[in-house]
Order: C-alpha cells, then structure tokens, then sequence
C-alpha cells in the first residue's frame, strides 16, 4: 500500500470517527430530556469512547502519515524528528492542538462521573470538526474571502456531523419508544432530532454549495478532472440521503401510529441505509480532498 493510500484511509477513519463522536454527544445531551439523557448517555457510551478513542489514535497516525509523505517515504513515518518538523509546518501549527483536543476529548470521556464530561466533549469534537477547516482545501484563500471559506465549511463539518454522528444513537433511542417509563421522553428526543435535522441537512447543502463555488469559482462541469466527478458524486449521494431522510420523516413517521412494529423495522432499515451512504460520501471527500481542484 502507498503512503497517498494509507493517509485516505486514515483521513476516512479519522473523519468518522470524529463526526460519530460530536453527533452522539450532541444526541446523548443537548436534544434528550433530563434523565433520559443518562438512560442515552449509558446506552451509548461505548460508541462514544470508541469513538473518541479512535479519533485521538487516528490524529496521531495521520501526523505518522504526513511525515512520510514530506519526507523520504516509509522510513520517515517512524522518524520523530521529522514529525517535529511537519509540526513546523502550517499544517502543524493546526495539527498540533487537533492531537491535544482529541486527546483532551478521550481523557474526559474516560473519567467516569465527571460532571458535564459530554457537554465538554462536545466542544472538544466541535472544536476538532472546526479546526479542519483550518487546512486543506478551505484554507486556500487569505483575508476577508479566506474567513468566509473557513466560517462556512466549519458550518458545514458540524452540520453533517450532527446529521450522521446523530444516526446510531436514533435507532437506540427508537427502542426506548416501546416502554412505558420513557416512551414520552424517547418521543421528545425524536422530535428534537428532527426539528434540528431539518436545519443541519439544509445547512449541509447550502454550505457544500458555497464551498464548491469558492473552490472551483464554477460548477464542477468538467468530469474529467478526477476531482470535479468526485465532487459531482458526492453531491448525488448527499441529494440521495436528503431524499431517503425526508421519505423517513414525511411518509414513514406518520405511519407509526397505525402499524408501529411494521414501520419501526422500515425505519432502522432505512436509517441503516443512509448510514451507509453517509460512509460512502466521507469516503469520496477523504479522497478528493486530497487532490488538486485544478
């Protein structure tokens, strides 16, 4: 395997890992009622430590990555001196407080009965996401232009990692549906999820739009740039979960009153589906992010 490979794959991980970690916590304690939220919280945490476990191990591998790539290949991987240097870079100017935030993130996580550790892991994660935005692609511009990039694609990482970190947790929220003692509050927390989802799937597109057109400065009509047909068929998966997430919402919700058990099994079908293109899609940008735009 190629160092490009490895650093996709690893950017994949990492990115998952992250966007799982923010969205559960978000799901976990801002949108479940008092007490609920602990029912949730414990349902979920081995999803959620894995998750920050992963993203902390992931950001280190990716810095091992990245000085193979600068330096002289699979020798300078191991090579701490040049980590140090890449560390020097402007790539590890971000890098450098992305390893402390997600490794400040597993810490909290990891100390169990700490008050407010998922309201602190969520600014943690949301710093993570945001500090993305910093490098690449979304840093290509300086000034006024350049803080307009970053500001919309740090929207545009949080609101995708509310829409797909929030899905797993769903479907164990969804169980809580059937018992009496939390039926009400599995309810609320599900209506909150789709109150939000609305605005952070709407936020996804309408950001993901600005962000081609600030890359690009047109519409990615050119398909034989491997970049641009990339792009194009991440933005059709996206369209196709925007369509599978309405379809959940608008004709399978209202069903629930009349064929509970039938419909609750659609929805975890249907939630499992766009899971799964929501990997598809981190996929396709973990690769072309890493290509020239040009």
């Amino acid at each position: 395997m190629s160092l490009a490979s490895l650093f996709v794959i690893c950017r994949f991980v990492h990115f998952v890992s992250m966007m799982q970690l923010f969205g559960a916590c978000v799901f976990t304690r801002l949108l479940s009622p008092e007490g609920f939220s602990a029912i949730l919280a414990r349902k979920n945490q081995t999803l959620i430590i894995t998750s920050a476990t992963i993203s902390a191990l992931s950001a280190v591998l990716l810095l091992a990555v990245q000085a193979g790539v600068m330096g002289n290949g699979w020798p300078d991987v191991l090579h701490l001196d040049v980590w140090l240097l890449v560390l020097t870079t402007t790539f590890g100017d971000v890098w450098r407080w992305h390893m402390l935030l997600a490794a400040l993130a597993l810490l909290i996580l990891l100390i169990d009965g700490l008050p407010g550790r998922f309201l602190l892991a969520i600014l943690l994660s949301g710093g993570l996401l945001i500090g993305q935005a910093l490098i690449g692609h979304a840093a290509m511009h300086d000034g006024l232009r350049g803080f307009l990039q970053r500001t919309n694609h740090a929207v545009h990482l949080l609101s995708a990692a509310y829409w797909f970190g929030s899905l797993v947790p769903l479907l164990t929220c969804m169980a809580y549906t059937h018992l009496p003692a939390t039926r009400q509050a599995a309810i609320v927390t599900l209506l909150r999820f789709s109150t939000f989802g609305h605005i952070a799937v709407a936020l996804v597109v309408l950001t993901g739009i600005i962000n081609s057109a600030m890359i690009l400065g047109r519409w990615p009509i050119h398909l034989h740039s491997p970049y641009e047909f990339l792009l194009v068929c991440k933005a059709a998966l996206v369209l196709l979960m925007v369509g599978v997430a309405v379809y959940n919402r608008y004709r399978l919700v209202p069903q629930l009153a009349l064929h509970a058990d039938k419909t609750q099994r659609q929805m975890i079908a249907v939630c499992w589906f766009e899971f799964g293109l929501a990997l598809l899609v981190i996929a396709l940008v973990s690769l072309f992010a890493t290509l020239s735009p040009n």
